[in-house]
């Protein structure tokens, strides 16, 4: 959907249009507020049409920040979408005819300036954080003074922190800052400079000929995240490769060890790791390795006292509870286990694994609990 953008100046233009919409947060740091979205649900983003002016501020609510008094300081990008993803952005909705440029969808982390107290910080989208400060450090004089000329004329210059330290999916020789973009603060308006002292986003011209073949021959390449598509008024499009969608979908389940061990209970393991670099292979098999080490120190310990209690009290079960288990079994849980073993309702083993299953349901603080269950010998 083809809309101006909302001119904006202060936090109150945003805050109306997010009243009431929990997905939508507001920031409260020591030097400024940062208005995002914590979560993005169906119709985090609608627009009724290009003059619901609510819901384009609202695609503006992605990290854009304010200073203490309420005025706007930093407008990152506004949020678009994939080619298809919506009905907007249906591939017999869109006029490739009209003036547009292809640029690289670089695979990092967005980074702006912020100057504070006449001192130059870089920021992600949630504000000043350890990538923005690992950015940082990359900066040139000329290019800390280039930012804050940019940020005193009121525009946001939007980098793209890439390096093999900060690796989504596509693996960068070296950590670099690449210019994709400068926005104008007010007007939300796009400019790509000609020149700046930072490396320019990889521009590709337009698209020629076939829309289909064009799409085709994109989404098949490898060893890149895709396309942006950019128009004259500043709206765009994603255009995102196949490879790249499948690789980042496999570390999205590696990125926490609960999913890693949600695979490995499971037995899923298998599926995901041909898919798998040799870095991010390397983490899950490390995690296997601390896991099982883990369980079967666990079930020695385990077995080890429920052949204890069966020296000491047999298989009286009220001589267990009152002689053995409030000297010799730490914690509720292993208690249980013993006295589920003694029944003969289940092993040691599978009271392990079934432990493991109940920490994957639910809230994440049952997996920390499961971990310091385990390592409770």
């Amino acid at each position: 959907m083809k809309y101006t953008f909302p001119r904006i100046l202060r936090i109150d233009d945003l805050l109306e249009a997010i009243r009431g919409r929990s997905e939508f947060i507001v920031v409260e740091r020591e030097h400024f507020n940062v208005v995002s979205y914590s979560v993005s649900k169906a119709t985090s983003f609608d627009m009724e049409d290009e003059n619901d002016l609510q819901g384009a501020l609202r695609r503006e609510a992605r990290g854009i920040i304010f200073d203490k008094s309420g005025n706007l300081i930093s407008r990152p990008y506004h949020k678009f979408f994939n080619l298809n993803e919506r009905n907007e952005t249906q591939l017999n909705v869109i006029d490739f005819g009209a003036d547009h440029i292809v640029l690289e969808k670089a695979d990092g982390s967005m980074i702006r300036p912020l100057v504070i107290n006449d001192e130059l910080f870089l920021a992600t989208k949630m504000g000043i954080t350890d990538i923005a400060e690992a950015a940082k450090k990359l900066l040139s004089e000329e290019q800390t003074e280039w930012l804050k000329k940019q940020f005193a004329a009121q525009k946001t210059p939007l980098l793209e922190y890439v390096a093999p330290t900060n690796r989504i999916v596509v693996q960068y020789a070296e950590p670099k800052l690449i210019l994709t973009s400068v926005r104008d603060n007010l007007t939300g308006e796009y400019q790509l400079p000609e020149s700046a002292p930072f490396d320019l986003v990889d521009a590709f011209g337009t698209i020629q000929g076939n829309i289909d073949e064009y799409i085709t021959r994109q989404v098949q390449m490898e060893g890149r995240e895709g396309d942006v598509i950019r128009f004259a008024d500043g709206h765009m499009l994603k255009l995102k490769n196949e490879w790249y969608v499948r690789i980042h979908k496999n570390k999205d389940v590696i990125r926490s060890e609960r999913n890693i061990l949600d695979m490995i209970i499971n037995e899923t393991l298998d599926d995901k790791t041909p898919f798998l670099d040799e870095t991010d292979l390397k983490v899950v098999r490390d995690y296997e390795v601390f896991f099982w080490g883990l369980f079967d120190a666990k079930v020695v310990k385990l077995e080890g006292l429920v052949e204890e209690a069966r020296t000491r009290c047999g298989t009286d079960r009220k001589r267990v509870a009152r002689e053995f288990v409030p000297h010799a079994v730490p914690n509720k849980t292993d208690a249980r286990c013993l006295f589920m073993v003694l029944d003969g309702r289940t092993n040691v083993r599978d009271f392990v694994i079934e432990k493991a299953k109940q920490s994957l349901v639910g809230k994440s603080e049952k997996y920390d609990d499961l971990m310091t269950w385990m390592k409770d010998r």
